[in-house]
């Protein structure tokens, strides 16, 4: 059964005279008798009664008109949902980030995007590396949030992937601050000190090796603790278990407030970009809006 068969019989019903329900109905008479034969059929009875002028219900007919009514309403008032519930997905920004940009970064970029655009309506998924990258190939994401830099490979694809490079932050050594009240650990100690490391395979784990390699550090450092997400590895910082290469933007109030301090050489930290990433194959106005203003500010 299909939604017009009803609606022409509500019409027939109203109208009495099929050539009147045909042209309210902007079809041909002919289309619009056959389809309420149709509906005929499939309820298995004669729904008017054709030997009167009006045409009237039959017993039928009346019993069915309310379900016809009813029906009608609620798939008319189901489509308008459905309607406005995509258009509020619409307007929905989907993004997906490394942990450490998620808690250290997005919420403040986000404050001044929506200092231009207004109001933003978004959802932030946090992971690592190959889960963004898996979100945004997927088209799962709108856009994606990650580290760069020339050493460590990332989506390759700038002609259905481009990045705008949306802010820049360094790679930095940094150590708790002991009882004493002085640092507590140093890269140009006698001894090796308890190193706090990212997984080898991590993008954080690289640059963080590029570094070591720079400062010529290798013998300097003694791993014991290992984790992927650069807060946790501030945390383990911060309770005194070694020292960490960190992000310096996701350290940046405990190096204000003074308990962490860069113990790092500029000649070994590491440059690096945050890069807004986003497929061409997902497009809509909220989206292009963004994805312009990102790259302009």
């Amino acid at each position: 059964m299909e939604i017009d068969w009803l609606e022409d019989f509500l019409a027939l019903s109203a109208a009495g005279v099929f050539a009147r329900a045909a042209d309210a109905r902007n079809i041909s008479q002919s289309a619009f008798t056959r389809r309420i034969k149709n509906l005929e059929n499939w309820t298995g009875t004669p729904l008017f009664d054709r030997s009167v002028h009006p045409v009237e219900l039959t017993a039928a007919g009346k019993a069915f008109k309310q379900t016809a009514i009813d029906t009608v309403a609620a798939l008319k008032q189901t489509k308008s949902d459905i309607r406005g519930l995509s258009r509020r997905k619409a307007s929905v920004l989907d993004f997906v980030a490394l942990h450490t940009l998620a808690i250290s970064f997005f919420p403040t970029w986000l404050t001044g995007m929506s200092s231009h655009l207004g109001p933003i309506k978004s959802r932030l998924v946090a992971e690592n590396f190959s889960g963004c990258a898996e979100a945004i190939l997927s088209g799962s994401a709108d856009f994606m949030l990650c580290y760069f830099h020339p050493a460590v490979p990332t989506i390759s694809d700038e002609n259905r992937y481009p990045s705008s490079t949306i802010a820049k932050d360094q790679i930095i050594a940094v150590s708790c601050v002991g009882a004493d009240g002085r640092v507590k650990y140093s890269l140009a100690a006698d001894n090796p000190v308890p190193f706090l490391s990212y997984p080898p395979d991590t993008f954080l784990g690289r640059v963080s090796q590029v570094c070591l390699e720079r400062g010529n550090l290798g013998d300097a450092v003694e791993p014991v603790y290992e984790n992927s997400v650069a807060e946790a590895l501030k945390s383990a910082c911060l309770a005194g278990l070694g020292v960490a290469f960190l992000p310096e933007r996701a350290a940046e109030r405990e190096l204000q407030d003074g308990t962490l301090h860069k113990i790092s050489r500029p000649e070994y930290e590491l440059a690096i970009e945050i890069k807004l990433y986003r497929s061409i194959e997902r497009s809509r106005a909220e989206l292009e809006r963004f994805w312009m203003l990102a790259q302009n500010l």
